[in-house]
């Protein structure tokens, strides 16, 4: 058994990886990673083959303009207003830019800036999270975040920077092969007999 940490937000599988866990004797030749579900019934168990959650990213965004009196805009490059025009422009990339039939998420999820009523500030920051179902999927949406943060920042004069993960999540992806196997298996530990299915989901872990 392993009991991994910081799974959502430390990529704890992958410095356990880096640790040496896979070259521990004896070597395990397969994984079947457990999360608890908070929709499920207590004692029941879910599941599904192919992907099952998904690849994740997090970006901070540096939005830097031209501080001054709020009474004196035009003397100010505003670094709010271009924030607040890329927050509407991060939403059409997936309405956009992909396929209605594929999934993807950008959700801008923290701005900051400023710190007084009458002042304009020099710069704000954005914070957010990208998903995927595939790891393709995950790249191309960063690449797209990319280019609406430096094409909307030059819009409206600002200059821009953005920071990304350094371990983005890949998608897990369930063996169809292990999967048919595990149907037996989580039958016998459910209280209901059977083994659940389950969508897939946004949410991300590093299994």
């Amino acid at each position: 058994l392993v009991f991994q940490p910081a799974e959502e937000g430390g990529a704890g599988m992958k410095r356990m990886v880096e640790e040496g866990l896979v070259d521990m004797e004896p070597k395990a030749q397969q994984a079947f990673g457990m999360h608890v579900w908070p929709t499920l019934p207590t004692g029941t168990v879910a599941t599904r083959p192919g992907p099952l959650l998904a690849a994740a990213e997090t970006f901070e965004i540096g939005i830097h303009g031209k501080g001054g009196h709020a009474a004196m805009p035009h003397l100010t490059i505003d670094p709010i207003v271009a924030a607040s025009a890329l927050v509407g422009n991060l939403q059409t990339i997936i309405s956009r830019t992909i396929s209605p039939l594929e999934s993807g998420v950008v959700s801008v999820t923290q701005i900051s800036a400023g710190d007084a009523f009458n002042v304009i500030p020099a710069s704000a920051t954005v914070r957010g999270t990208i998903r995927a179902l595939s790891t393709e999927m995950l790249v191309y949406l960063r690449d797209r975040v990319g280019s609406m943060v430096d094409s909307t920042a030059s819009l409206y004069g600002c200059n821009s920077t953005i920071k990304f993960s350094p371990d983005y999540y890949p998608p897990t992806v369930n063996d169809e092969g292990l999967f048919a196997w595990s149907k037996g298996v989580g039958a016998l530990v459910s209280r209901e007999g059977k083994l659940r299915d389950i969508e897939p989901t946004m949410g991300g872990e590093d299994f």
